[in-house]
């Protein structure tokens, strides 16, 4: 069985989709283990919040350097040649992390990766995208964000079992990307169909963003809300009272919502239409945060309600990337998906600024307010498409 899955014909769309969603999950692995591991060793060497902090916004900027460029890349170096080699340079470039303790080195090292990986997930998120088929889009690459959200947390796991002393966990890391590379070479299928003439660059971006506009707004909200829940709701839970211990609890359902929601929603999506459906999650986003302000100190209505509003706030990148897809040619997809991801590397930098702001402007309902915000945000940024949707 598992040879004929390997050469038959029938299976080659398959293999090809396998391999996108196996680099770039294993991708998001290697990520989430390398996010805390690099923070809890500056913390060990420095002490200081402002250089850990700084050292995760180098990763935000390499996303927003790097997008313009991929476009390009891939219409010049066949493409899974490239998004292996990245992954295989992100592994050489996590164990030089150990040999090379020196605060400025780490920021230097952390934009290269983040370099690197995120050619990985735009080449795998176009790839997956031309080889989708329209009445599946959305719970296609809902099974991709499902996949790649659990990559991010058993990497986060990784941490308890490998620690974050000595040479190990970053053998372990690199390894991981090294693994990234071989499905792409092993699963043979369709390639990525490389951009189009004229569809690379800022110019390109910004016009496929003109196509899809409502699609790169969904990126945007998407980073600055998975950031700030991630970054602030920690501190959240400890401003309205509970244990530091209560935190991981939490943050794990809310992990579990982004996991568990993807597909649900992206089926919806297929049958309702991705517009319509971006819409109604907007609005849950919207109302749900007062529920979790007004929640306050119980913690039995604390979980479910994390639990939804992470799982919810997921759908904007799932969603967005399906209705990019809908609304973009396979030749333009490569920079649709360069805009997308462009978009959510500026929120993910001004949105927990902006949400930390808030919560200690009206502490700690700011917070609440700010989330609600950005989803009020896309209900107003998207309406100027009424006329256009085709959902």
């Amino acid at each position: 069985m598992i040879a004929a899955f390997l050469t038959s014909g029938t299976h080659a769309r398959t293999r090809s989709l396998v391999a996108a969603i196996l680099a770039a999950a294993l991708s998001g692995c290697g990520f989430g283990l390398l996010m805390p591991l690099i923070a809890l060793n500056l913390e060990a060497m420095t002490g200081s919040g402002i250089v850990v902090g700084a050292n995760g916004a180098a990763a935000a900027l390499s996303t927003i350097v790097a997008t313009p460029f991929i476009p390009a890349l891939l219409a010049r170096v066949p493409p899974r040649a490239l998004m292996a080699g990245c992954a295989v340079l992100t592994g050489f470039g996590i164990l030089a992390f150990p040999f090379l303790p020196d605060v400025t080195a780490w920021w230097i090292l952390r934009f290269l990766a983040g370099i690197t990986v995120t050619v990985v997930f735009v080449g795998s998120e176009t790839w997956i995208n031309q080889l989708a088929k329209p009445e599946g889009r959305a719970t296609l690459l809902a099974v991709y964000a499902a996949t790649l959200s659990a990559g991010f947390g058993s990497g986060a796991l990784l941490i308890s079992a490998v620690g974050h002393e000595g040479v190990l966990p970053w053998i372990v890391g690199a390894t991981i990307y090294f693994a990234g590379a071989i499905p792409l070479f092993l699963l043979r299928g369709p390639g990525l169909e490389p951009p189009a003439a004229g569809q690379t660059g800022l110019k390109a971006m910004g016009a496929v963003a003109r196509l899809a506009p409502a699609a790169i707004l969904a990126g945007l909200v998407f980073g600055a809300m998975e950031t700030s829940i991630f970054t602030l709701i920690p501190v959240y839970i400890v401003r309205i009272g509970f244990d530091v211990t209560i935190v991981g609890y939490l943050m794990a359902a809310g992990a579990l919502g982004g996991i568990a929601l993807q597909i649900p929603v992206g089926r919806l999506a297929d049958r309702t239409g991705h517009l319509r459906t971006l819409r109604l999650v907007a609005l849950i986003a919207l109302l749900l945060p007062a529920c979790i302000g007004l929640a306050a100190g119980n913690l039995w209505l604390l979980f479910p309600l994390i639990f939804l509003f992470a799982g919810i706030s997921s759908a904007f990148y799932t969603v967005g990337l399906a209705l990019v897809g809908e609304r973009v040619q396979a030749g333009a997809l490569a920079a649709a998906n360069s805009a997308f991801i462009f978009a959510y590397g500026v929120g993910s930098l001004i949105g927990p600024p902006v949400a930390g702001a808030a919560m200690d402007g009206f502490n700690p309902w700011g917070l609440m307010l700010a989330f609600s915000g950005l989803a009020l945000l896309y209900l107003l940024g998207s309406w100027r498409e009424k006329d256009m949707a085709k959902d």
